[in-house]
C-alpha cells in the first residue's frame, strides 16, 4: 500500500516512507550478505534507497536516497556484481531500464550518490503491466514482460541494434499467451519452468531453456490451468523438498497450489472475499505469505500439502456380488473405526476400518438381525444406535464395539400410515420419525423396561415434501423442526399437563430457501431464550432465538461463509460442506481446513471427529472411499503470532459508526457498504475481530446511523440502501447478539436508492422519527415504533427535484439540513412543513458535510466535487448565511471525509480527507489549514473522530486508523 513494515516475530518496524500518495508496487533487497544492506522501495515513479541495519534495535531503515523516474517503474533488482558496488536496474512499464550504480562514500554532494550508468530500451514499446529480471549480472539480465494484449516480451542487454540517442536492444521473443492482460510472471533458472497468469483466469506454463540461447524452441507453451474463477494476480515458482510447484493468487480471493505437471494440489479461500495481490513464499518454514486488497496479511503453512503422502484416500472394496452396492453409508459412533452400510440389495454390512492399507478387501460383514422383511429407505446412525425404517415400520439396533456385534432393540409397525420418509434422533433414545404426507411421533426407548413409549404426535402443514430434514430438542418440550419444503416450526406442548399434545407455535417459511435446514446446532441458553444455529442449502448460516415466553422463533443474525451449501457444524468453529465438487471443512478461525475432490454434493456421507483428526467416509459411482486428516494442519507461524485476519468488506465501505462504552469493554465499529453486508467489529490487538455480520439488505447499503435505547447495551442500528430498503436490527453489546428486527420497502413503485437516514426519539411518546433520502428527490418522515417494528407511518413528504446526498438533524434547533448533487443546500424544520433557507453552496455535489451550534451561529463545514472546502455560519435568527472562508487549493481532489467539529483550545476545528489522500487539520477559528499525514485507503468515503480525540477513522476500500498527536 501507501506504507512498508518490517514484520518479525512480536515485531512491526515501519519505513521512514516518504511519498505517501504513492502506492509500493516493489521492495528489493541487497543480496550481500552484510549486517548493512541497501533496501529499494520503487512506487510508481519514484524509488527509494534505504539503509538496512539488522543489528540495531531503534532507526532499523534510514533513508539514502529518493529518485524519480519519467515513467512508471514496473520492476527493480540489486545485481550481484563483483566488489561491493550498489548497482540495480530499474525497468519501466514502456520498455526502457536504468542501470544505476549507488555510491555513497565517494559522493560529494547527494545528487552524486546516485549516477546511470545505462539507460537502454527495447525495439518494442508497448505498455507493460508486469516485468520480472532474471540475473546477478547486468550482461546476463533477462527481461521477461507481459503486455495488455496477452503478450510476452523476452530481451536482453545484448548487442545493441542502435545506439543514439540511447540505445537499443532486439526483441528475441514476441509470444501470443493469453486473452487478456498478464498480470504475472515467473521463471525458474533450474527447471526451465516459465509460468504466467492473467484475466483471462488461466495460468499458462511454458518451457524456457536459456541454453538454448535465441533459437524459436528455447521458449515454448506446455499446458494452461484453470483453478480460479476470476482473474488471477500473481503466480510464483517454488522449490521444495527437490521439487517444483507453482502458487497462485487470484481475484476470488483464492490461493491454488499446482504441481509442475499441472495438477491441482490445494486451493485454498485465503483472504476472506478480497483480491489476492502478491505471494511470496518461505522455504525453511514451507509458509506462503499473501497480502490482500482490504489490507491483510495471511499466512498459511504447505508442508502437508508439498509432501508426498499428504492424501491419506482409501477405497473400502465389498465383496458381495457384482450387481450389489451401497447406498447409504455411517460411521456407528464417535470412538470407534467401524461403519455400517445399506446395500441397493436392502441388506446391512459393517467393517472395522485399517489404519495401513489403502484399499480394504473382504472385511465387510453382514449384519445379521431377527426381523421379518421390509424395504429399508433409510439408515440413520447416532453413537452406536442405529436405526432404519420403512413402509410403516422401523427397526432399532445397538452395535457393541467390543465384541464387534448389534442387537435388537425394538422392530415393529409404529403409528404412521405411510412410508416413513425420515428418522431423527433427539437423543440416544428420543427419536422423531415422519412419513411421506408429514405425520410425526415422538417416541423414546424405554431401557430398563425394555419397551418403546409414544411421547407424542403432531401433524405438519400440508404442503408438498413435508417430511423433517432437521431437528433439535431444546429445555425437553421444544421442538424446533424442519421439513422438505423449506419451513422452520417450533412446537411446543398444548400445556405443562399435556406433554403429549404438541402444538404449532411459530413458522419461519423459506429458512434457507425451498430446501429446508440440514443441521441444527444448540449454542446456548438462559431464563428467557435459546439460540440456536442452522445451515441449509446456502452460503448463510443463520442463528435463530427461541423466547420461552411467547414461544416466537425469530432470526437473530445471518453470516456468510466461503461454501456453497453448508451440512454440519462438528464444532462451534467448524462447518462442513460443498463447493462445487469438492467435500469442504471451514474455520472461522483458521480458514479452509479440508478439501476433498468427492464428485459434489447429493451424495451420502458421513464424518467422525477424533481429537484432532478428521475420519470421512463417502459413496462416489457406487464405490465407498474413506478419507483421513488432521483437521488443524496449519503449524503456528512465528512470524505472525498476534496478526489477525480482518473480516473487511469485499467491496467499498459505504458509512461507519462507533460505539464507545463506558466501562472497559472495546471500541465496537458498525460499518455497511456495498458488499450488501453490515458487519460489527471490535479491536483486539490493532486488528479487527468480526463480532457478527448482518444480510438484510438485497442490495447495497449507502447509510446507516445507530441509536441507545438501554443504557449503551441495546442498540438499533438503522440501515438504508439500494431497492428503497430500510433495515432495523438491535444490537445487545453484553451479549453480543443481533436480532433483526424488519425489513421495509419504503417505495413500492420505484426502485430509487435510499441515501441517507436520520434517527431520533420523542422523549414524550417514545416514537422513532424516521428521516429518508431517497435518490429520486423524495424527503420523507415516518413515525416508527420499537414495540411494533413491522408497521411504518407516513408523516410527511417533500420533493427537492434533485438527488440527496447528505442528512443532517439539529434537534435542539430544529432543523433538518440536506445536501444535493447540484451542491444546493437546503434547511427544513423537522416537521419537513417549512422550508427556511435554499442556498448555493457549491458549484457542484456536496458529499461532505457537518454543522454545530456555537456561539448563536449554525457553524457548517462542507466539502465537495468542486474540490473546495468552504465554512459557512448561519444566523438562525433570519436564517441568513455569511461565507466566512473557503479553502479552494488545499485538495487537488473531490473532498468526500470531514470529521465533525469540535472545539480544542477555544478553537473551532476539524479534520478533512479527500480522495487525493491528505489529510488536513482546518482551524476554523484562524482560518488555517495544516496537513498532518496521508491515508493509505483509496476510494475515501468518509471520516470518523474518536470521543477522546485521539485516533481518525479513515474507510472507503479499506479501514484507516490514524493517530493523532497531542500537538495535532
Amino acid at each position: 500500500g501507501n506504507e512498508a513494515f518490517l514484520l518479525e516475530a512480536n515485531l512491526r518496524v515501519k519505513l521512514p516512507y516518504r511519498s505517501n500518495q504513492k502506492k509500493v508496487h516493489g521492495i528489493v533487497i541487497n543480496p550481500a550478505k552484510a549486517s548493512t544492506r541497501l533496501l529499494l522501495l520503487n512506487c510508481e515513479t519514484e524509488f527509494s534507497l534505504y539503509k538496512y541495519n539488522a543489528n540495531m534495535k531503534e532507526m532499523v531503515f534510514q533513508l539514502q536516497y529518493v529518485g524519480e523516474t519519467q515513467d512508471w517503474i514496473n520492476a527493480s533488482i540489486f545485481l550481484n556484481n563483483s566488489g561491493e558496488t550498489n548497482e540495480f536496474v530499474l525497468h519501466m512499464s514502456h520498455g526502457a531500464i536504468l542501470h544505476l550504480q549507488y555510491d555513497d562514500a565517494n559522493s560529494k554532494t547527494a545528487a552524486d550518490k546516485c549516477r546511470i550508468l545505462e539507460l537502454a530500451c527495447c525495439s518494442d514499446n508497448s505498455l507493460l503491466y508486469h516485468t520480472v529480471l532474471n540475473g546477478s549480472k547486468y550482461n546476463e539480465l533477462v527481461i521477461i514482460s507481459g503486455n495488455g494484449f496477452g503478450e510476452i516480451l523476452i530481451w536482453q542487454p545484448h548487442y545493441p541494434i542502435c545506439c543514439q540517442p540511447t540505445k537499443t536492444y532486439p526483441l528475441l521473443w514476441h509470444l501470443k499467451a493469453h486473452n487478456g492482460v498478464v498480470f504475472s510472471i515467473d521463471y525458474h533458472l533450474t527447471s526451465g519452468l516459465m509460468v504466467t497468469a492473467s484475466d483471462d483466469r488461466s495460468l499458462k506454463f511454458w518451457n524456457f531453456h536459456k541454453k538454448k540461447k535465441y533459437t524459436k524452441t528455447a521458449v515454448r507453451p506446455l499446458f494452461s490451468c484453470f483453478g480460479h474463477t476470476s482473474r488471477v494476480m500473481c503466480a510464483i515458482i517454488i522449490d521444495y523438498g527437490g521439487r517444483v510447484f507453482v502458487i497462485s493468487g487470484g481475484e476470488d480471493s483464492y490461493i491454488c497450489v499446482w504441481s509442475q505437471a499441472g495438477d491441482l494440489l490445494l486451493k485454498r479461500h485465503q483472504q476472506l472475499g478480497a483480491y489476492i495481490w502478491r505471494l511470496c513464499f518461505d522455504t525453511e518454514s514451507c509458509t506462503v505469505y499473501s497480502t490482500g486488497s482490504t489490507g491483510n496479511f495471511a499466512s498459511y503453512n504447505l508442508r502437508k500439502v508439498l509432501m508426498d503422502k499428504q492424501m491419506h484416500l482409501s477405497q473400502l472394496i465389498p465383496t458381495i456380488s457384482p450387481t450389489e452396492f451401497f447406498k447409504k453409508i455411517k460411521f456407528l459412533d464417535h470412538d470407534s473405526s467401524s461403519v455400517i452400510g445399506l446395500s441397493s440389495k436392502n441388506r446391512l454390512f459393517h467393517k472395522k476400518l485399517s489404519k495401513h492399507t489403502s484399499e480394504m478387501i473382504d472385511s465387510w460383514q453382514l449384519v445379521k438381525i431377527d426381523i421379518p422383511p421390509y424395504k429399508f429407505v433409510s439408515l440413520d446412525v447416532y453413537d452406536g444406535i442405529v436405526a432404519v425404517c420403512g413402509y410403516r415400520r422401523f427397526t432399532i439396533l445397538r452395535y457393541n464395539a467390543e465384541i464387534d456385534g448389534f442387537r435388537k432393540l425394538y422392530d415393529n409397525d409404529s403409528t404412521l400410515e405411510y412410508m416413513i420418509k425420515s428418522f431423527n434422533f433427539l437423543s440416544k433414545y428420543m427419536y422423531l420419525i415422519s412419513d411421506k404426507l408429514g405425520n410425526c411421533s415422538l417416541i423414546s426407548w424405554q431401557a430398563r423396561e425394555n419397551f418403546m413409549e409414544i411421547r407424542g404426535n403432531l401433524r405438519i402443514s400440508n404442503g408438498c415434501e413435508p417430511w423433517i430434514t432437521a431437528t433439535l430438542l431444546i429445555a425437553t418440550k421444544y421442538l424446533l423442526l424442519s421439513t422438505r419444503n423449506g419451513h422452520a416450526m417450533l412446537y411446543a406442548p398444548e400445556n405443562e399437563s399435556k406433554l403429549q399434545h404438541f402444538e404449532l407455535k411459530d413458522t419461519l417459511k423459506y429458512l434457507h430457501g425451498n430446501m429446508g435446514s440440514n443441521y441444527f446446532k444448540f449454542l446456548k441458553s438462559d431464563d428467557n431464550s435459546a439460540y440456536v444455529l442452522s445451515v441449509g442449502h446456502g452460503s448463510i448460516v443463520k442463528v435463530l432465538r427461541i423466547s420461552f415466553a411467547n414461544c416466537r422463533l425469530s432470526i437473530l443474525w445471518c453470516e456468510c461463509v466461503p461454501l456453497a451449501w453448508v451440512e454440519a457444524s462438528p464444532t462451534l468453529d467448524v462447518l462442513m460442506g460443498f463447493n462445487d465438487n469438492h467435500l469442504v471443512a471451514w474455520s472461522r478461525q483458521h480458514g479452509m481446513l479440508l478439501q476433498l475432490q468427492c464428485g459434489g454434493g447429493r451424495r451420502c456421507w458421513d464424518y467422525q471427529l477424533k481429537s484432532n483428526q478428521i475420519n470421512i467416509i463417502y459413496i462416489k459411482q457406487k464405490q465407498v472411499y474413506c478419507y483421513r486428516q488432521s483437521l488443524y494442519m496449519n503449524s503456528p507461524d512465528p512470524l505472525l503470532p498476534l496478526t489477525l485476519q480482518t473480516r473487511w468488506h469485499k467491496r467499498s465501505c459505504n458509512i461507519i459508526a462507533l460505539i464507545h462504552s463506558n466501562d472497559d469493554r472495546p471500541l465496537c465499529i458498525l460499518s455497511a457498504g456495498d458488499d450488501n453486508t453490515i458487519k460489527i467489529n471490535t479491536f483486539y490487538r490493532h486488528s479487527l475481530i468480526q463480532l457478527a455480520e448482518l444480510h438484510t439488505h438485497i442490495s447495497s447499503i449507502r447509510h446507516l446511523t445507530i441509536y441507545s435505547i438501554n443504557a449503551d447495551i441495546d442498540w438499533l442500528i438503522f440501515s438504508v440502501g439500494g431497492r428503497s430498503q430500510l433495515c432495523i436490527n438491535q444490537l445487545n453489546l453484553s451479549g453480543q447478539t443481533i436480532h433483526e428486527l424488519c425489513s421495509h420497502t419504503i417505495r413500492s413503485n420505484t426502485d430509487a436508492r435510499l441515501m441517507a437516514i436520520q434517527v431520533f426519539r420523542n422523549p414524550t411518546n417514545g416514537l422513532f422519527s424516521i428521516y429518508l433520502a431517497s435518490a429520486d428527490g423524495k424527503i420523507s418522515l415516518f413515525h416508527w415504533c420499537v414495540e411494533n417494528p413491522s408497521e411504518m407511518h407516513l408523516e410527511y413528504l417533500i420533493d427537492i427535484k434533485r438527488c440527496p446526498l447528505k442528512l443532517k438533524s439539529d434537534n435542539e434547533n430544529n432543523l433538518l439540513l440536506i445536501t444535493t448533487t447540484n451542491g444546493m443546500l437546503y434547511v427544513y424544520d423537522l416537521t419537513l412543513r417549512n422550508k427556511q433557507l435554499q442556498h448555493q453552496l457549491h458549484t457542484a455535489g456536496i458529499n461532505a458535510l457537518h454543522a454545530v451550534f456555537y456561539e448563536n451561529f449554525l457553524h457548517v463545514l462542507s466539502g465537495g466535487d468542486d474540490e473546495n472546502l468552504k465554512y459557512t455560519k448561519i444566523k438562525l435568527i433570519d436564517m441568513t448565511t455569511q461565507l466566512i472562508a473557503e479553502f479552494p487549493g488545499v485538495h487537488n481532489a473531490q473532498i468526500n471525509a470531514l470529521t465533525p467539529l469540535f472545539v480544542y483550545q477555544n478553537e473551532l476545528c476539524a479534520y478533512t480527507c479527500s480522495s487525493d489522500k491528505q489529510i488536513f487539520k482546518v482551524n476554523l477559528s484562524k482560518q488555517k489549514c495544516i496537513r498532518i499525514g496521508f491515508t493509505c485507503i483509496s476510494d475515501i468515503k468518509g471520516m470518523l473522530l474518536s470521543n477522546n480525540n485521539a485516533n481518525i477513522y479513515i474507510y472507503g476500500s479499506g479501514l484507516h486508523v490514524f493517530p493523532l498527536d497531542s500537538s495535532k
